[in-house]
């Protein structure tokens, strides 16, 4: 491969040099880049699909990597201290093994007794990727894409799952057929494990390019598919409550957004709530039934005005409220009057766009919210206490 890597560095040179004074030497030059290009892709294309050619793993801690970087400069400035030739096969050989080894552990690991919720919204632009640990060990992934190419979203999800020294991902909930909600998931099914992917029984009515891709990656991995709708549970042992509030079995009338699934998580007494893009009519049956005093909700459609802010918070009384969003959409007084509907009715508002990866911590002692940015949204408060992956 480095030789069309070094055809298409020196190719791309050339056309940059000579394309504004020699025209036709800089198109020759600027054929060769190409050509060089589609050699390098055509080869990497062919290497991807061979057995065992790749694994995806964690990244070595970042000592290790600069341990690395330390013995290479060291041998740059002081190449007479270079070592025989099989010795450095030997300790080269070494550190990857021991590279290999460290990528493996959990780096983020929590202590055993007793475990928290932990739910952690992922900042992955205009999109949504919510992960949820529970307290018995298992995790699941409540959507995961962005607008725009998927890899922009699989590379922040992916290095927060690893992080957490999680490998299996017990379940994925996909909340509608919106591509900023999904589209990340294939390129996850080849890096993770999953348990099961749970969907509204609407969610494959149509298939559009984007969803029918994403069904056949889920085919492909051999991963059970499975429907879920308001009324049902996924069941946990561990005194966590997970409830789908929505859509009912039919779903209604509307649009992949008013079909959003709606999930209710409660643990020690605190009670979470995911919204997907929910918006009307689906908006309209959630808001009709009894309201639902709420610790923290992800604002519906990413912060929408369309989402009834404030009739939604009036709702749900949410002491904090997520938005999982892109400041570059929409303009920026329409985003702060949502906030500001929220604020007035008393909570907190965190921007995914603003304050990155965002944590949500439920224990016995309280529920407590950080962001990625170094300041403390809450501390834990004392609270009164109050089933997965398998619909009761």
């Amino acid at each position: 491969m480095w030789i069309p890597v070094t055809l298409a560095m020196y190719a791309g040179m050339g056309t940059l040099l000579l394309g504004s004074f020699v025209p036709g030497a800089g198109n020759v030059c600027g054929i060769a880049c190409d050509k060089s290009l589609e050699a390098l892709e055509q080869l990497i294309t062919v290497g991807r699909d061979w057995p065992g050619s790749y694994s995806w793993l964690a990244a070595p801690p970042v000592w290790w990597i600069g341990l690395c970087y330390a013995g290479l400069a060291i041998a740059v400035a002081f190449p007479a201290l270079l070592p025989p030739r099989r010795w450095l096969i030997a300790l080269g050989t070494m550190w990857v093994a021991v590279a290999l080894l460290l990528s493996g552990q959990q780096t983020a690991a929590l202590p055993r007794q007793p475990r928290p919720l932990v739910c952690h919204f992922v900042a992955v632009g205009h999109g949504i990727s919510t992960l949820l640990e529970l307290p018995d060990g298992r995790n699941l992934l409540y959507d995961s894409g962005r607008l725009g190419s998927p890899l922009s979203g699989v590379r922040p999800v992916s290095a927060a799952l690893w992080s957490r020294g999680i490998k299996h991902l017990d379940a994925i909930v996909i909340s509608h057929a919106d591509a900023d909600h999904f589209n990340a998931i294939p390129d996850l099914l080849g890096r993770f494990s999953v348990g099961a992917i749970y969907v509204s029984p609407v969610m494959f009515e149509d298939l559009p390019p984007a969803v029918k891709e994403l069904h056949d990656s889920i085919t492909r991995a051999g991963i059970p598919l499975r429907e879920i709708y308001a009324g049902q549970r996924l069941a946990s042992d561990s005194g966590t409550l997970l409830e789908v509030l929505h859509p009912p079995r039919k779903g209604v009338i509307g649009s992949d957004n008013a079909n959003s699934i709606v999930l209710k998580i409660e643990h020690a007494g605190r009670r979470l709530l995911l919204t997907g893009d929910l918006e009307p009519p689906g908006l309209q049956d959630v808001l009709a039934e009894e309201p639902l005093d709420c610790d923290l909700v992800l604002a519906p459609h990413h912060g929408s005005p369309r989402s009834d802010p404030g009739g939604f918070a009036d709702w749900a009384t949410p002491e904090f409220v997520v938005i999982s969003g892109s400041r570059s959409l929409g303009d920026i007084p329409t985003i702060e009057r949502v906030k500001d509907s929220f604020r007035i009715r008393g909570a907190e508002v965190l921007h995914t766009a603003e304050d990155g990866c965002i944590r949500v911590e439920v224990s016995a002692g309280g529920l407590a919210v950080t962001t990625f940015r170094p300041h403390v949204r809450a501390a834990p408060q004392p609270v009164s206490g109050t089933n997965f992956l398998q619909t009761e």
